[in-house]
This record gives structure tokens, sequence and C-alpha cells, in this order.
């Protein structure tokens, strides 16, 4: 509460002075502004008056939905280093001069409430009110983020106000979320582009504009309170991705000019296609998360899905999965294309990420050519007169399936046979042309592997394997994780 008051006293401090202030002794003329609001002045802007394009925009709190903050204000506009500016309240033609001793900051821990936050330093201060408010500068000309908040909400430590340089750069499908810094002209409010060129970026690809490599700027302790440094698409600042439909080298380039209103009027951008590029199905395909190499791609840990025969590009795998890792999947061992697919089938996409229901085994199906992912409770059988007179596809009555028995699959050979076969069942969500079979299935030998030395063989895309042989009574345990089969 005494926060509040005193933010309250301040202010009805500095109304005071500055309504009862001599105009003519004042650089700023209210004449000159047409709408109440908050305004960036000073020589650092390159405007000799106020001018409706110096207004900022409304704020977007990222951590509330995208929703409007009030109390928060934010604008893009390039300053020149070594020059003074600050902001200017006008409502109903009274003005209140708004500033902050700016000190540089860089989080030094990027998990938690910073995760996704300017890797750059920013600059950031306590607001100050009134005609004593100190004047900012930054060091180097260049387009910034201005973000203004008048805590409002009491949520704050304080009202403040944030100054970051707006490097701009893409993150997506082609860096693997991370960050590729753009070619800028030279800054100006007249009209600045960042450029890419010859990006090449395959059909189903997302990506959107941000800086700094980051996605947001949290400004308080607690992670309620974030601005945006990304736009997507129409240029809104945390808008939907861009999404590429035809695969090709591209070039990409953002355009800023300074403008009126919010955010997205000083933005736009174009996406052209330059050279379509033939894509041929792909000849791997990976599974990577934290239960699966821990992110890193020279990690064995990594897994390779199995090829199906006859069917170029589609892949498929069945695992231990626990619902607390997310995952992904590409058709290279690095950052290049990867993909979750939509999450529709079995599965829920989040943060970027395949999530899994819940702990259990699940055998994970992968159309590489369109980057759709389908997964379902594995379902393992024991095929062949190993396991029944009758044992010859899903649906006959002598099949074997194993069942769970912790992380691991087990099952009791019925028949002493000299050709042992396994096979994952897999009944995509549509028929496929081509590979399902008139039951909805894939033919069990296009999923199928065997073992040998205690190690699971996967057919693949290859042709019949070897046979092991096997005696009535044996237990066969199966652990996908590990890669082995044991029999007892």
């Amino acid at each position: 509460m005494k926060k509040v008051l005193f933010a309250f006293c301040a202010l009805a401090i500095a109304f005071c002075v500055t309504a009862c202030k001599d105009p003519n002794n004042d650089p700023i003329n209210p004449d000159d502004i047409v709408e109440d609001g908050v305004y960036v002045t000073g020589d650092a802007t390159g405007f000799d008056k106020v001018s409706d394009v110096l207004r900022m925009a409304g704020g977007i709190n990222e951590a509330k939905d995208q929703s409007a903050r009030d109390g928060m204000f934010e604008k893009y506009i390039v300053l020149q280093g070594g020059k003074e500016f600050s902001l200017i309240w006008v409502n109903g033609g009274q003005k209140n001069f708004y500033g902050a001793s700016l000190e540089e900051f860089t989080p030094t821990d990027f998990s938690g409430i910073y995760q996704d936050n300017p890797a750059t330093p920013i600059q950031k201060g306590a607001l100050v009110v009134g005609e004593s408010a100190p004047k900012m500068k930054v060091a180097k000309t260049g387009l910034y983020h201005i973000v203004l908040d008048l805590n409002k909400a009491n949520d704050l430590d304080n009202a403040q106000i944030l100054v970051a340089p707006a490097n701009w750069g893409v993150r997506g499908g082609m860096n693997g979320w991370s960050f590729t810094e753009m070619t800028a002209t030279a800054a100006s409010n007249d009209g600045m582009t960042f450029t890419i060129e010859n990006a090449e970026l395959v059909n189903g690809l997302e990506f959107k504009f941000a800086y700094g490599g980051a996605w947001k700027i949290t400004l308080d302790n607690a992670g309620e309170v974030k601005a945006n440094t990304n736009l997507g698409q129409n240029s809104k600042p945390g808008g939907d991705n861009f999404v590429v439909e035809t695969p090709g080298l591209y070039n990409i380039s953002l355009t800023f000019k300074l403008a009126a209103g919010e955010i997205a009027n000083s933005f736009s951008y174009k996406i052209e296609l330059g050279e379509e590029i033939e894509i041929t199905a792909p000849e791997h395909m990976y599974m990577i998360g934290a239960q699966w190499g821990s992110w890193a791609w020279d990690s064995d840990g990594i897994v390779e899905l199995s090829g199906i025969p006859s069917a170029p590009g589609y892949f498929w795998c069945t695992r231990y999965f626990e619902a607390a890792n997310g995952f992904k999947f590409c058709a290279l061992k690095e950052w290049s294309g990867d993909f979750t697919g939509d999450g529709t089938v079995g599965y829920t996409v989040n943060e970027g990420n395949c999530w899994v229901p819940e702990d259990g085994f699940y055998t994970v199906f992968v159309n590489g050519n369109d980057k759709v992912v389908e997964i379902y409770p594995a379902e393992v059988y024991g095929i062949g007169s190993a396991w029944g007179a009758d044992a010859w596809d899903f649906n006959a009555p002598d099949i074997v399936k194993f069942q769970p028995d912790g992380r691991t699959l087990v099952a009791t050979v019925t028949n002493t046979d000299a050709a042992v076969r396994l096979s994952s069942k897999i009944v995509p969500s549509a028929p496929i042309d081509g590979i399902t079979t008139p039951n909805g299935w894939i033919d069990w030998w296009k999923t199928e592997f065997v073992y040998f030395d205690g190690k699971i063989a996967y057919r693949g895309a290859g042709g019949d394997q070897e046979r092991v042989a096997v005696e009535a009574g044996q237990q066969i345990t199966i652990d996908f994780n590990a890669g082995t089969v044991t029999v007892e």
C-alpha cells in the first residue's frame, strides 16, 4: 500500500509542476500532439517536434496469453547513439515526463522465468516521474524496443522503463528454433530492412521473426509479466508462426518504418520463393528429446526409426515413453528441418515438442514426406508357427500379444520352431494407398523384427531376415529402449 500511495503522490506533484510551468520555456509543445498517450521525445529520435508517429502502442503481456496490459506501453524506434531521449505522457493538454537511470541487465540464468530472454544486454531502470526525470541514452545508433510499465497492477517491484536493441533474425525449423540474425540496412526511422537470402526451407517448416535470439523479456520476479520480442503473421507480436507450403530457396525480409498506432503498423515482411527444390523421400528418421539423447545429436541415446518396405519416407519405432519428457523428429542428425507433426493422433504438441499422455509403451508412425506423426499404445505380437498353427496375421486366433512387465514386454513361446517372428502392429488413422491392408493395418512383415546375440534387429526397408530358433515354454523379454531381447 505504501508503494501505491507514494506513486500517486509523485504523480500529483508532477502534475502540479508541469501544469503550472511556463510553456514558453518548454521545448515540447502540447499543441503538436493530436492524441493523448505516451510519446518518445528528444534529440535521439531525430524529430524536432512531437509527432503522432512517436506515440507508443498499448503493451501486450506475453505471459497472460498475449493479452493487453493496462499501464504497459511499447515502441520500436531508431535512436541516435549518444543523444538524449525521454518519454512524455499527455492527457487533456497536460503533460508529464518519464525517465529512468538505465543500467545494463543480462540474466545470469536462462532457465525458469528468464527462459527465452535476450542473451544480448538490455537496459532497464526504475521509472522516475516529473521534470527531474533523468534523460536516457543509448550508446549506439540502431533500432530499439522501448517498454514502459506503470505497474498499475502493483505486481512488479517498481514501475520501469526497458530499452532493448532489436537486431532482428529468424527462429524456426531452419535453425532448430535457435537464432539466425538477419543482415540489416542502415538504421533509419524512414525505413530499414533486415534480410536473409537463399534460405532453404522445406514444406511444413515453421518460423517467426525474433530479436536477440529471444521470444520475450521478463519484467518481474515471478514470470507473470513479459513483453514479446517476436513477430508472427501480420507482423503481430506473439502472432502465429509462418508456415512454408512449397519447398525451395527463399528470400526473407522484414522492413521497419516508424508509424503511428499498433506495433504491427511499423513492420512489413516478404517471404519470396526464389527457386523450388525437389524434395526426395528422407532416407533416415531420428527421434530426439529429453529421454532420447538429452537433446544432443551426438548422443548414442537418440532413436533411429526403422523404415517400412516399399514405402519410402515412412518410419516407425516402439519404445517405453516417459510423459514428462518432450521429443521431436528430424531426417538429419542436426537442427535442420526438425518437426513435431500436429499432435492430433495419440499425442500433443506444446512448447514446440511432442508429449505422450502418460508413461507407457507407444508405437510411433512417421510419414517423413509430409512430416505427419501418429502415436499409438504399443501392440507387439509373436507371428508365425512358433506362437500357434494359425498365427500369421494380427487378427489370427492363435496370435500371442506381449504384455508389459515394468519397462519391458514379455510373452511365452507356444511351439518349438526354427523361425521366430516378432512385429509391432500399426493401424494408421486413415488408409494409405500401397501401405495399409484392407484390415486397416500395415502388413506384419513390414514392421517385423527379430534378435541376434541378444540385440534387436529390425527388418526395416530390407528383405527377409535370418531366423532364430525357439522352444516351447521359453519366455521372451523385449527391452525396446535398451535394444535387447532375452530368452529364458
